[in-house]
């Protein structure tokens, strides 16, 4: 979990940086992701927890699913997501506050963070297992893999639910009555 935690963190405050030297960069690159996000709006709050839960329990599920590979999904899930989680954070608290962001996400963060963290470090396992059975060790990678999805379906499912929902509900309403 800690190399997980290390991946995301990392690359979150590589986003960070980026924000704050290429400005122009950033700007482009959330206005873009303003745009693709754009027909979100639209949707009733069940609708949208329903696209988040779906979005996200398929990338954390690949994660888990595509672990053996030598870890590169979970490890590109971890960067991707952390970069992009502070590249934005840069951008909209500039133009709005750092407070505004905590609203923003916090209420969700403290459910989607740990569950994509657990299922990066799930399939981060099952990359170095794999690679151990390469070398020769006795390892089950079958049994991991099970063990691994029996997790995911325990424990990150559900707390991705709760973000999903939590982000479509309770979020916007917070960011109402705070802003």
């Amino acid at each position: 979990m800690l190399v997980s935690l290390i991946i995301f963190a990392s690359s979150a405050l590589l986003g960070c940086y980026v924000g704050l030297a290429y400005p122009g960069l950033t700007e482009n690159f959330v206005e873009k992701l303003r745009e693709s996000f754009a027909p979100l709006s639209d949707q009733d709050p069940l609708q949208l927890a329903l696209i988040i839960l779906l979005n996200n329990a398929v990338k954390c599920l690949g994660a888990v699913l595509l672990g053996p590979l030598f870890g590169l999904a979970p490890i590109a899930l971890g960067t991707i997501n952390g970069f992009v989680l502070g590249l934005v954070s840069i951008a909209v608290s500039e133009a709005r506050g750092s407070f505004y962001i905590v609203v923003a996400i916090a209420p969700h963060g403290v459910l989607e963070v740990p569950a994509m963290l657990l299922s990066i470090a799930i399939g981060l396992r099952e990359g170095w297992l794999l690679v151990r059975k390469l070398n020769g060790e006795k390892v089950e990678l079958k049994r991991e893999v099970k063990a691994g999805l029996s997790l995911y379906v325990k424990l990150v499912l559900p707390l991705l639910i709760a973000a999903a929902f939590t982000e479509s509900f309770i979020t916007p309403l917070l960011m109402e009555i705070i802003f």
